[in-house]
């Protein structure tokens, strides 16, 4: 993914930490803003539809930003080759499985297919990055660290919080 660089500093993993930090801004405002009156929706159901919400925006931004506007420092960062039209290729993809998770937001038939694809993106995208720091001792910033871990925990964490959501739904 893309980097922040504030003063010469890199961040990589930035949106990543960003995404992190606005999701719980968002649940949190949504929570507090409601906190005094009767919800329609349970405290799983406002997460779940955070998370997956704002993963579509951000995976739509991620996409935009750091594989079509700035494709050539995601790939440097990533320790892959620059001037790639795979890097449009995936910004794109980024968009579009990204346009899935933000319907979320307005309709919960989407949860399910985003999980779904960003699911197999991802653990895709993990192996692949972990396949580079075997075989080709590819250490660059946003190929290893949080990135990877990012990308093999993430969609556990929304199959939980589905499963969760589901079996609350199921309950009542």
């Amino acid at each position: 993914m893309f980097y922040a660089n504030f003063a010469l500093i890199e961040i990589s993993g930035f949106n990543l930490y960003l995404q992190l930090l606005m999701t719980g801004v968002s649940i949190g405002v949504h929570l507090f803003n409601t906190h005094n009156m009767e919800r329609k929706e349970s405290i799983i159901e406002i997460i779940t539809l955070y998370v997956i919400g704002l993963s579509g925006w951000f995976g739509i931004m991620s996409g935009l930003f750091g594989h079509i506007l700035y494709a050539d420092q995601a790939a440097t960062s990533i320790g892959w080759p620059v001037n790639s039209g795979f890097q449009m290729e995936l910004g794109f993809a980024s968009i579009g499985i990204g346009i899935v998770g933000f319907l979320g937001f307005w309709n919960k038939a989407y949860w399910l297919p985003l999980i779904s694809m960003k699911t197999i993106f991802m653990w895709g995208a993990g192996y692949t990055h972990f396949l580079h720091m075997v075989q080709h001792n590819n250490f660059a910033p946003s190929n290893t660290g949080i990135i990877l871990y990012w990308y093999f925990l993430f969609p556990i964490f929304m199959i939980v919080l589905y499963s969760l959501y589901r079996r609350q739904q199921k309950a009542q």
